[in-house]
């Protein structure tokens, strides 16, 4: 399960934020605020600009590619929305590429790129999402919450303690991107999470993925079930010939 870090320590980052970002392309991945995410770079653009960076403030925007099978995309290629991060652990990886470990911080904008070389870097703009405090968002978050429990019940992979630890989060914006980093989204449905900017929206996207997951998890379930008693019953019936031919 993805850690992630409390809103609260994101406090006094913003008021640092830079308007020019270095803009770090993820293939096949979506990174989501307060997430904590692995990424191993390996390009040599890619390198570049985490030397430079943690060299730096650490500050990075994480962008999605439009296009996985794309290895080194360019502006167009990848999404207007991201997320503020900040490279918190690098190590050295395999040859000259690099393991790090980045916290996302806030969405952002990108509003234009300001150069490609010798890697990307955009003026960008925080993109923080619109609450809509009431009782429909309040309704939707324990909908998510109790949803996100089933799914978990459901999930032998996943530890016990997931659900324990969705009881404790009680901020919503917390729990849609906890949620999010977690419930095996594809890329396109990750990108579409992040780019909405209201969190009513967020939260009815979410429910209806996991409402489509809890019924395949329960087929999956009712299949494996029906497979097991029909070879018990196909046992059954050997040992049977086998004691009748005896």
């Amino acid at each position: 399960m993805t850690d992630f870090l409390k809103p609260s320590d994101q406090q006094a980052i913003f008021g640092q934020f830079p308007r020019e970002l270095p803009i770090l392309p993820l293939r096949n991945t979506v990174a989501f605020p307060f997430s904590i995410l692995p990424l191993v770079i390996g390009l040599p653009r890619s390198i570049r600009l985490i030397e430079e960076t943690v060299a730096g403030d650490r500050l990075v925007g994480l962008v999605a590619s439009k296009d996985g099978s794309i290895e080194d995309p360019r502006p167009g290629q990848i999404h207007e929305i991201g997320t503020l991060a900040r490279i918190s652990r690098m190590t050295q990886g395999s040859e000259q590429g690099y393991n790090i470990v980045v916290q996302g911080l806030e969405r952002f904008r990108v509003t234009h790129f300001t150069t490609q070389e010798p890697y990307l870097r955009a003026w960008c703009e925080l993109a923080p999402d619109a609450l809509e405090p009431g009782v429909e968002v309040d309704a939707l978050t324990i909908g998510l919450r109790e949803l996100a429990k089933e799914v978990v019940s459901l999930s032998p992979q996943l530890p016990d303690e997931v659900t324990g630890f969705l009881e404790q989060v009680k901020e919503p914006r917390y729990l849609t991107y906890l949620v999010a980093a977690n419930a095996g989204l594809s890329t396109e449905e990750g990108q579409e999470i992040l780019a909405a900017d209201g969190l009513r929206g967020k939260l009815r996207m979410l429910i209806a993925f996991l409402a489509r997951q809890k019924e395949i998890l329960k087929l999956g379930q009712k299949i494996k079930s029906e497979a097991k008693e029909e070879m018990d019953k196909a046992q059954r019936e050997y040992f049977l010939r086998q004691q009748l031919k005896a």
